[in-house]
């Protein structure tokens, strides 16, 4: 099945809302590149509505009144429908993204780790798998090959063509062979190379070897961040330092229809100070996390804030 034609019977109905066209390219190769990069792609996304002030009163009198038993149920007009905290594992969990790393240890039970391209499951709490759009190892068996991404150039990976064989082949090996492993969970790293429709077809495949899905700095795909954000088989976003703040975040998933979605911030070498300023942001919103890796990129994982230290409160920010 070519990843073109993932819309076949059997994903039409389920995830008909999710097909789109629109194209965005590229990470920048350096984080100042990027971090330039990001306020043009959230724009649109950091603009939408905030929460009313708190201050303002009513201008008529409050009535209260009980309402007809099978509306009773229902939520304040005012307020988004969320999803319970407890339909999904990942919510209020700490996050240990070890990618670059070759051990990452037993794990814990009130943790979720993300491993590196090869390494196996944790074995306490959960196992996210590290996988990646492109060529990890650019071995050139998954041709044809794009040349316009600058992050793959900087990783010596192999852009792989979504319009060739070799993109289904990348994605089924690596689905096939995490499956295998015991994974429930796989990172699709790269998406901002890809059109969006790439990235839901990856998406929905993953679905059928039983694989969900952890959205990767979904504000940089700038012309369809809440598409892929909304997608049913997506359970969580890991952002990386230059790829959004805790505000355009939460009103990312606000729009995408999921408010309580689990946000893991990430960042390393001279990321430091990114993180505390981040994490100062975050703990004024539900189930956001930041880590901060002193061993190169991704090879340790340091606490900023859990998503239980977050407060959830609502406010303004201008981060």
């Amino acid at each position: 099945m070519a990843p073109h034609s993932l819309d076949a019977d059997r994903f039409a109905a389920a995830f008909a809302s999710f097909r789109q066209e629109s194209v965005v390219y590229r990470r920048a190769p350096d984080q100042s590149q990027r971090q330039s990069r990001i306020g043009d792609a959230v724009s649109l996304e950091s603009s939408l509505d905030q929460p009313a002030p708190g201050n303002i009163s009513p201008a008529v009198q409050t009535v209260t009144s009980t309402p007809p038993p099978r509306l009773a149920a229902l939520p304040p007009a005012d307020k988004p429908l969320a999803e319970p905290a407890a339909a999904n594992p990942l919510a209020g969990k700490p996050l240990r993204y070890l990618i670059g790393s070759d051990s990452s240890g037993p794990g814990r039970d009130d943790e979720v780790t993300v491993v590196s391209y090869d390494s196996a499951p944790v074995k306490r709490g959960i196992s996210i798998a590290y996988g990646n759009l492109f060529d990890e190892r650019h071995t050139g068996r998954y041709g044809p090959y794009l040349h316009t991404s600058d992050t793959a150039a900087q990783y010596h990976e192999g852009q792989i063509d979504p319009r060739g064989p070799g993109w289904e082949k990348n994605l089924r090996e690596q689905f096939e062979r995490r499956r295998k492993q015991g994974f429930s969970y796989i990172e699709l790293d790269n998406p901002d190379a890809y059109s969006v429709k790439d990235v839901i077809g990856a998406i929905e495949l993953a679905a059928s070897y039983g694989l969900k899905v952890i959205a990767k700095n979904p504000l940089l795909v700038s012309d369809g961040a809440a598409t892929y954000v909304a997608h049913p088989n997506v359970y969580g976003a890991i952002v990386e330092r230059g790829a959004g703040t805790p505000v355009q975040m939460e009103a990312l998933r606000k729009k995408a229809g999921k408010p309580t979605l689990p946000v893991w911030f990430v960042s390393f070498g001279k990321g430091r100070g990114w993180a505390g300023s981040v994490a100062d942001s975050a703990r004024r919103y539900r189930s956001m996390g930041v880590t901060y890796s002193s061993a190169g990129e991704y090879g340790n994982s340091i606490d900023i804030l859990t998503p239980s230290e977050s407060t959830g409160s609502t406010g303004s920010d201008t981060l």
